[in-house]
């Protein structure tokens, strides 16, 4: 990994050169062309050096990036996405090692649409690193889910929890469907959706309170690659360095979604209340 795009535009942005940025970082000339020019590598503690110092005189380099990869990449046969998971990542994408069946929609390669939605997700972890890929879209057969009754029941499938339903025609119906797809495109559920579609598994709440409560919680969109054709699709663009500061920031935006999501759900399940159906009733 070399930092010519980050020394360049961290010196434009601040009008200084390299001798002055040296100078900033507190490292020599020579370990900054070093940097620039990948003749040396460069740790996680360097990195964090690097796009701290840019964080704190508001050079936010990730959002600068996606901008323009999304610029560059982007059309109506290619999609940017970003992928983030609790361990490292390496190429090339294998599913063994990189997902398993217990996930939204089982076994898969799991990205989202944005670097925003990444960073949220590991601000709490031991992580510092999300991947940016282009997707060629070109001969892929996609299916896309939105926030409703079989998106809900689909999550609950394959995350165990529908054990006593799963010979239910609807369930089969569903999983025999999205098999015959390359992508899956749906929306992100994080911990805050997998309680509330508990609920309605457990038969607290209905589909219609369900939907609305998640609707509340909108996290944006997840892409699955569910098949060996749909990785071979995929090319990495770029590794993107979360310094301490900007994940810090991330959390705080983390925290801020939580509590607007968790008041708009108060109001779904009020408004809602009585309206639709129980699981019981439509997967018996």
């Amino acid at each position: 990994m070399n930092l010519t795009n980050e020394i360049t535009i961290i010196s434009e942005v601040l009008q200084i050169n390299e001798s002055d940025l040296s100078e900033k970082l507190g490292v020599s000339l020579e370990t900054i062309n070093n940097w620039k020019f990948g003749r040396k590598g460069i740790g996680n503690a360097n990195l964090e050096k690097v796009y701290s110092f840019a964080y704190d005189n508001g050079i936010v380099l990730n959002n600068i990036y996606e901008q323009l990869l999304k610029e560059e990449y982007e059309n109506s046969e290619n999609i940017v996405l970003f992928h983030w998971a609790k361990r490292s990542f390496s190429m090339p994408i294998d599913f063994a090692t990189n997902s398993k069946s217990t996930n939204d929609f089982g076994v898969g390669f799991y990205l989202g649409e944005t670097f925003e939605q990444g960073a949220n997700y590991i601000s709490v972890l031991n992580q510092s690193i999300v991947y940016c890929f282009n997707l060629n879209l070109n001969n892929l057969k996609i299916y896309k889910f939105n926030v409703n009754t079989e998106w809900m029941i689909t999550i609950a499938y394959f995350r165990g929890w529908l054990d006593d339903y799963k010979d239910s025609s609807l369930i089969q119906k569903l999983i025999s469907k999205i098999s015959n797809y390359d992508v899956i495109v749906a929306p992100i559920a994080d911990n805050r959706m997998f309680d509330i579609i508990a609920e309605f598994v457990e038969n607290e709440i209905t589909d219609e309170q369900c939907r609305h409560a998640l609707a509340a919680t909108n996290l944006g969109f997840q892409y699955v690659l569910k098949t060996n054709k749909a990785l071979k699709n995929i090319k990495l663009l770029k590794e993107m360095f979360v310094c301490q500061k900007e994940k810090a920031s991330c959390l705080d935006n983390r925290v801020t979604l939580t509590n607007n999501g968790s008041q708009k759900v108060k109001i779904a399940r009020i408004q809602y209340k009585n309206k639709g159906r129980y699981i019981e009733e439509i997967l018996k």
